[in-house]
């Protein structure tokens, strides 16, 4: 089944009325929640919900004033990135949002008679674009734990793998695949094969010894690509930017498939002053840490069963339909995320500000739920 491209941008992490059921990797399709009610509150996209950078936005505006010329060449923003990560500009490949980076990996390596090896669940994006080329997209389940079950992906390479994904931390379960079991698995991994690390959502991780960034701690695999994105922690996710980090070869091979002028002017110049304020990611990581975990906290009072998210989202089971869940709390005008494939009975929830969450929580409570005492 082919997918539309407007329909796979606005449906992925959103909510909606009706979703098809003819595909695997079909999600739901927004609506427009709000236009009745005034603006709903979000908690569906798992966007910064206090904005981007001063600088940034400071950076737009002077971008303004040349937006009636074509964007420069990207190698300024490669070469800043490159310093912030402290690796070479030719590693550095930058895309309209990380969405067209993994859309160059597919182009790059996914042919007709090849397989994607994903997790289910996870981000499907580079489904999509599997199933659009007519590639077979084998899915794996997750471990016990809700890490990825990597031994029983390696157990599905062979040669006509093209690719393998892990999202780390993964989408939408916001659970963490040790460092360790991935350098195994690309130690056991049949040469040859490409590995996507997600790691959009690298910067809300809690620090803790079993996780470490490939980009911060290569792993020496020249098969590696290491994609981030400025939509979620840096707050650009309007502007539409990301990019990868891969070995030169890799990067080359990659960027050869971008899109001329995909990146605009005005999220050039906001990416760069963003790399370049280190107190606002601080502070953003921070009130994402405080609030996601009084998150967990009246998860726990409610026994709505919270998972140990490492991300600046949270997945909930609860205890009616998902469908009944997500309409009730629309109803509220508060849109929540799920339709994800393999997570039919999970609802994910984006942090929001302290107001906002207090609202989840109201419009909760007023489900009947089961006495779990």
């Amino acid at each position: 089944m082919n997918i539309q491209r407007r329909t796979l941008l606005l449906g992925i992490g959103t909510t909606a009325v009706t979703a098809a059921a003819s595909s695997p990797f079909t999600l739901p399709c927004l609506s427009e929640p709000g236009k009745e009610a005034g603006q709903p509150i979000r908690l569906d996209r798992n966007e910064n919900p206090y904005g981007p950078s001063p600088a940034a936005v400071a950076a737009m505006r002077e971008s303004l004033e040349n937006i009636n010329r074509y964007p420069e060449s990207l190698q300024s923003l490669r070469e800043k990135i490159a310093e912030h990560h402290r690796v070479k500009a030719e590693q550095i490949v930058v895309g309209c949002g990380s969405s067209e980076v993994l859309k160059m990996a597919a182009d790059a390596f996914l042919k007709p008679g090849k397989k994607l090896i994903i997790a289910r669940p996870t981000f499907p994006l580079l489904a999509f674009y599997a199933q659009e080329k007519s590639v077979e997209v084998v899915e794996v389940g997750l471990a016990s734990d809700r890490s990825h079950d990597l031994e029983a992906m390696l157990s599905r390479a062979d040669s006509a793998t093209g690719l393998v994904y892990i999202c780390n931390p993964n989408n939408p379960t916001g659970t963490l695949t040790p460092r360790g079991a991935i350098e195994q698995f690309l130690r056991r991994l049949p040469p040859g094969i490409p590995v996507i690390i997600d790691e959009a959502y690298h910067d809300y991780v809690t620090p803790t010894s079993s996780y470490a960034s490939f980009i911060d701690r290569p792993a020496g695999d020249s098969r590696t690509i290491v994609t981030r994105t400025f939509s979620k922690v840096y707050g650009l996710a309007g502007l539409r930017i990301g990019y990868a980090v891969a070995p030169p070869e890799m990067a080359h091979r990659l960027f050869a498939l971008h899109l001329q002028f995909g990146v605009n002017a005005i999220a050039i110049q906001a990416a760069m002053a963003a790399l370049g304020d280190a107190e606002h990611l601080r502070q953003s990581v921070q009130r994402n840490s405080d609030q996601r975990q009084e998150f967990l906290n009246q998860a726990d009072v409610r026994m709505a069963g919270g998972n140990n998210s490492q991300t600046n989202f949270v997945q909930l089971k609860p205890d009616h339909p998902v469908d009944e869940v997500v309409a009730h709390f629309r109803k509220n005008n508060i849109v929540l995320g799920f339709g994800f494939p393999g997570a039919d009975e999970f609802v994910r929830v984006s942090i929001g500000r302290p107001a906002e969450m207090k609202q989840f929580w109201r419009v909760w409570d007023m489900l009947p739920h089961k006495d779990m005492h």
